[in-house]
């Protein structure tokens, strides 16, 4: 979605901000001490230590990444980065896809913990499932960065779209969608995916604090089709026969949504029925370039990857035990719809840079 200069910016902000946090804090130490704690070089060292340093603290070491399961643009973008990204550095890339079943993914991260990878990069499907396995990783000395869904325990990093902001983002324009002022039914559907998973649980929270403003805003359906399109077509069908002038059908995946806007058309409701949605992949676009959607929110997902990429070697050079810093790395968040769905990097496919569309 930004060019490549933006996102080496950013990489290098971010780290320059990690490394504060680690030498300012984790270690206890002063900004300015001209000491080094174990396992970091000093502010002394000169160009080829400091080269020497970086390249010694990676070389060899391994990263693991533990999806809820690929097929999708979403998972297969991460992957196509983050696989590009390590293997550029230097290091082994490791991928175990427990395909959308939580028992595997479980498995898949304990076995992993056993194989003592130096780095761990999992995608929560709820926030309890992973919780104890990733604390069990950290004290095996493994650094952990958990990506867009996150756990009831917070590990060393995270790295995602800032779902609060989202939530309030998507919750205030379906208020100028279907609020007082217009004259629609004000009735809304929300289409959930995992009912306990970090993503939804503070999108909800995010858009309540919206919706307590506008007592107008009904909301006459709630429920989780847990990222499954088909579930979500089934939920908007029954929806959209009990509630004909339905104002818009909000959905927190576009992958999962576009099941709703399909039965949406089939009930020859496009356009009466507002169709929201969040991420930015090829489906967005489409959608919105078809009239499917409305709108959409991207949260930078090619960046994503390319910042656990840069956070990771961070992790690796820092001199800092794992568990010991929590740092969190919010993408920016691109509202998308008829004004700008066909503008370059705009949208991802998982497959390759560029906008893709056909």
């Amino acid at each position: 979605m930004r060019p490549l200069r933006t996102r080496a910016v950013r990489a290098l902000a971010l780290g320059a901000a990690a490394m504060l946090i680690a030498t300012g804090c984790s270690t206890g130490t002063r900004a300015n001490s001209t000491s080094a704690a174990a396992g970091q070089i000093p502010p002394t060292a000169s160009a080829g230590e400091l080269r020497d340093h970086a390249l010694q603290s990676i070389e060899g070491k391994t990263v693991a990444f533990v999806p809820v399961g690929l097929g999708t643009p979403l998972m297969e973008e991460w992957n196509r980065q983050m696989e590009s990204g390590f293997k550029a550095a230097g290091l082994n890339y490791v991928l175990r896809d427990p395909n959308w079943d939580t028992a595997k993914q479980a498995e898949a991260v304990q076995s992993l913990i056993n194989e003592k990878p130096a780095v761990l990069v999992v995608h929560n499907f709820d926030v309890q499932i992973l919780a104890k396995l990733i604390q069990q990783a950290e004290q095996a000395g493994i650094y952990v960065i958990q990506i867009n869904m996150v756990s009831n325990y917070k590990s060393d990093a995270f790295v995602g779209a800032d779902t609060i902001d989202l939530g309030r983002r998507i919750a205030t324009d379906i208020v100028g969608e279907c609020g007082a002022h217009t004259p629609t039914s004000h009735e809304v559907q929300i289409v959930q995916g995992d009912a306990t998973s970090g993503f939804t649980l503070d999108v909800m929270a995010g858009a309540k604090e919206v919706f307590d403003q506008h007592p107008e805003i009904k909301i006459v359906s709630t429920q989780a089709a847990n990222w499954d399109r088909t579930k979500a077509h089934d939920i908007t069908a029954t929806v959209i026969q009990q509630h004909p002038n339905l104002c818009a059908s909000w959905g927190f995946w576009d992958q999962m949504q576009y099941g709703s806007a399909a039965a949406i058309k089939e009930a020859g409701k496009l356009g009466q029925v507002k169709v929201f949605t969040s991420d930015h992949s090829s489906i967005t676009c489409e959608g919105i370039r078809d009239g499917m959607f409305h709108q959409s929110y991207g949260y930078s997902v090619p960046t994503q990857g390319t910042d656990i990429v840069a956070i990771a070697k961070y992790l690796l050079q820092s001199g800092q035990a794992p568990g010991t810093a929590r740092i969190a790395d919010y993408t920016p968040l691109v509202k998308i719809d008829k004004s700008n769905w066909n503008q370059p990097n705009m949208c991802y496919d998982g497959k390759s840079d560029g906008l893709t569309v056909s």
